[in-house]
């Protein structure tokens, strides 16, 4: 038996708030468990329990019952090396003291004393698995969501761990390599003698038989992994036809100092009222359209129209009064001490979310200090501050992201309501919710530059 958790129940503010209780589960060798549930039901707590690493997240917790990890009782704060973890942000979990890709990678064995030629072996073979060996001798920096995350999940697998807690690990990995990155993970737990606990919503999970299945919250559309409609209520989304271009792109091509070029000869338009969705693999430079088009990166070549003006010719200024962006990392949206303070900056800026406080659920958590909120619900904060009733274009970068069906549903309605206000939306997404939501939108594929 890799772990046992036997009346496990966890409450924090002194008891006050009750996250789950007498939860009771096994994981024997290879098992590949699910824990699943609404946002805010406590998955990532769990975890975080299981590893041992609850106090350093959460303070004075209330954790009652007992896990055995691999004979001999798990200890709170105790350090255990059989332990990995991939947690929810990876923009959380690099070292910040590594230059390159293939150090941070190497890093974990480092910690060890391992021998240089075994680590050597082993940061091939974790960064061939996870496709990323073209990334090596890449600042971590400047990856993409998708590739960073494939980075933290190869530090997590290359020490080999006995017990591996996964959060939401497949949030910003492309459609195809999902299955894979499954496979891969039970794989490397096959070869130690190892088991995993994975927490991440059902529509991005390829069926793979989870078990055990632990549930947690009351939702039910959450809690119901591959039994009937594992994708829940989706609204489809009903939009005009669009009207005249407002964004305009044309022959652009873009490239890193590095000389890998991520855009090539890109052309398109997106129209009064239109959705737009980019899609590709993770790297494919989906997040670096974006920022060109925001005016954060300057192309090689080409031209960007806003509402006719010319892009080149406009201060940053007026770019973000022309055009709102939702970053991938919603903690970048962060800069004051309350949401309703956030709210109020934009306003200043005059960028008025307007409607979508409510809309997006944000009435509730004025007062909250953001950096206390939940994955969820920074991610729909920095999609109401992208808001500006004077913008022309928005920019949603993995909108959906952490969100449940009823998150899911208040992103759908505020998607809406700016396609309506005549805004040109742009969403980048994985999330196959959105083909259903917007069946036969318009879409534009990238491709990544080493594959064509």
């Amino acid at each position: 038996m890799v772990l046992r958790a036997d009346k496990l129940s966890l409450s924090l503010a002194g008891g006050r708030r009750a996250i789950f209780s007498d939860l009771s589960f096994e994981l024997g060798e290879g098992a590949l468990g699910l824990v699943n549930g609404g946002a805010g039901s406590g998955k990532t707590l769990l975890g975080l329990s299981l590893c041992g690493f609850l106090p350093l997240w959460v303070g004075n917790p209330d954790l009652r019952g007992t896990i055995d990890l691999l004979g001999s009782p798990l200890v709170q704060n105790d350090y255990r090396p059989e332990v990995g973890i991939v947690l929810e942000n990876p923009y959380t979990q690099l070292s910040g003291i590594k230059r390159t890709v293939r150090e941070e990678l190497a890093f974990p064995l480092e910690c060890r004393g391992e021998r240089p030629e075994l680590i050597g072996r082993s940061v091939e073979r974790l960064a061939g698995a996870l496709d990323i060996t073209r990334l090596l001798d890449r600042s971590a920096w400047t990856l993409s969501g998708g590739e960073l995350q494939r980075l933290i999940i190869a530090c997590s697998l290359i020490t080999m761990p006995r017990f591996l807690f996964l959060d939401r690990f497949l949030t910003e990995i492309d459609d195809d390599f999902r299955p894979r990155l499954v496979d891969i993970v039970r794989g490397q737990l096959e070869t130690a003698g190892g088991a995993a606990l994975i927490a991440e919503d059902p529509w991005l999970l390829p069926d793979r038989g989870y078990t055990p299945h632990i549930r947690l919250g009351q939702k039910c559309g959450d809690t119901q992994a591959f039994s009937g409609d594992k994708y829940g209520d989706v609204p489809p989304a009903v939009l005009t036809q669009p009207g005249r271009d407002v964004l305009g792109v044309d022959d652009l091509t873009f490239s890193y100092e590095s000389g890998v070029r991520v855009i090539r000869n890109l052309s398109f338009a997106v129209g009064e009222g239109e959705v737009l969705f980019v899609r590709g693999p993770n790297g494919a430079g989906k997040t670096t359209l974006a920022k060109i088009i925001a005016g954060i990166l300057k192309p090689m070549s080409g031209t960007i129209h806003i509402d006719s003006l010319p892009v080149s010719g406009l201060e940053q200024y007026e770019i973000m009064s022309l055009v709102g962006m939702s970053l991938q990392n919603p903690g970048l949206h962060i800069c004051r001490k309350a949401v309703r303070e956030e709210l109020n900056l934009a306003r200043s800026w005059g960028n008025d979310p307007g409607g979508l406080v409510e809309m997006l659920g944000l009435d509730s958590l004025l007062d909250s200090h953001p950096l206390e909120l939940t994955q969820a619900e920074k991610k729909r904060l920095g999609l109401a501050l992208s808001y500006g009733m004077k913008r022309k274009v928005v920019l949603l970068d993995e909108p959906s992201q952490y969100q449940d069906s009823e998150g899911f549903r208040r992103v759908i309605d505020a998607v809406r309501f700016m396609a309506g206000e005549g805004k040109a939306v742009v969403i980048i997404s994985h999330d196959p919710r959105f083909d259903r939501a917007f069946p036969g939108g318009r879409s534009i594929r990238l491709s990544r530059a080493d594959t064509g």
